[in-house]
């Protein structure tokens, strides 16, 4: 059995790793994207080829494209009587069965851990790039400054993955009460970081391209 991706995304790119680590073999994989299918198929040793070939090859697709691009992208596929797994955020079974009435339409939400995993990155380098910005306006020049921030989140992650604790934990050891560090996450507090985080992961969560 063939398995085909139109779309190498973060999520296409997470189930064709399930897919290899589950033991499909790689050489039963195929990726279609304009622009990262083939470095991806390097990296994961699998097939990149164009959509046409997808279509014709595989017993399941799997779209993994912009859900605004569903009806453009959507019209130019030839899906009849294929598995078509849509992991489109937003995109109901009503609109699959429209834009792909003879194929046989899964629609398969992502959940809440491929939220997170996808789009923490992103904020993660939101957060070096603020610590760099401050170090900057406090008299470090720009290189020192983007290079402490970035080793000292890698410190960080390395030291919790090794501990037996949890971050509160951790973070607590480090901030002696009445110091500055406390201080700084003080005014973390008062600001509701924790709110803005949140908030943030609620709308990479219900986020609807259009």
């Amino acid at each position: 059995m063939n398995y085909g991706f139109i779309g190498a995304g973060n999520m296409a790119t997470a189930m064709i790793k399930g897919l290899i680590y589950a033991g499909i073999d790689s050489k039963n994989i195929y990726v279609s994207s304009p622009h990262s299918a083939a470095k991806l198929a390097a990296n994961l040793h699998i097939q990149a080829a164009d959509s046409e070939t997808i279509t014709k090859k595989c017993d399941i697709v799997i779209i993994a494209f912009l859900p605004n691009q569903l009806r453009t992208l959507g019209n130019s596929l030839n899906l009849d009587g294929k598995i078509v797994i849509s992991v489109l955020a937003q995109v109901t079974i009503a609109d699959l069965d429209e834009v792909f009435p003879t194929a046989f339409n899964v629609r398969s939400l992502p959940n809440i851990n491929s939220a997170i995993a996808g789009s923490g990155p992103a904020f993660v380098l939101k957060f070096i790039d603020a610590l760099t910005q401050a170090g900057i306006n406090n008299g470090l020049d720009g290189e020192s400054a983007a290079a402490i921030a970035a080793s000292t989140v890698a410190g960080t992650t390395e030291t919790l993955q090794k501990s037996n604790s949890d971050a509160v934990t951790l973070m607590n050891n480090v901030a002696s009460p009445g110091g500055s560090t406390r201080a700084g996450l003080d005014n973390f507090e008062q600001n509701d970081f924790d709110t803005i985080v949140n908030s943030a992961i609620n709308a990479t969560v219900n986020h609807k391209h259009t």
